[in-house]
């Protein structure tokens, strides 16, 4: 079975979606062998995001939807307390918000070189964002975890100093767009 969804690195409903999916899965093949292939397509929640990290979570939430800051962390605080219930150490508050393009970029590179690679680099992004607090945006975080998810230093290198795969990740959001999809998951 094939399953193609998008989703973006900053989007918690996408990292809690995803794990939520994994499950399924794992359920579904203990009842029976089913051959899963799934693919993320790229998605930006804000493709108009600084690259420098400007206020915090809470305050970027609380802008974009017109929110007291007292709303806003309650909100956040609710999507911590779900991604929790997952087992997943959780911190939406103490997110970095950035830019996600270029994670992005480096994602199409990772699914070039196949699925496993891919599956550990989103899981390795999604944490970093959520868990560990680092700034997608930064060149220096992405190689790691380029790096930790089994990618070359010098192909990572090479697409992070140039537009490599930026037109692949411009198709998959126009056609996001052209089948109606908005937000994500």
């Amino acid at each position: 079975m094939e399953i193609i969804y998008w989703s973006d690195y900053a989007c918690p409903f996408c990292f809690i979606g995803r794990k939520h999916l994994e499950a399924a899965i794992e359920k579904i093949n203990k009842e029976k062998d089913e051959t899963f292939t799934v693919t993320m397509k790229a998605f930006e929640l804000d493709p108009s995001a600084p690259t420098v990290v400007e206020g915090t979570a809470t305050e970027r939430l609380a802008s974009k939807y017109g929110l007291t800051m007292e709303d806003a962390a309650d909100r956040i605080n609710g999507v911590n307390m779900m991604g929790q219930a997952l087992g997943i150490d959780f911190r939406y508050d103490l997110a970095k918000p950035s830019n996600t393009f270029d994670a992005h970029r480096i994602t199409k590179l990772a699914q070039a070189k196949g699925n496993d690679v891919a599956e550990v680099l989103t899981e390795l992004l999604y944490e970093a964002y959520f868990v560990k607090h680092e700034v997608l945006a930064d060149h220096a975080v992405l190689m790691s975890k380029a790096k930790e998810a089994g990618l070359v230093e010098d192909e990572v290198k090479a697409v992070l100093d140039s537009d490599m795969y930026a037109n692949e990740v411009r198709e998959e959001e126009a056609l996001a767009a052209r089948y109606g999809i908005n937000s994500v998951p």
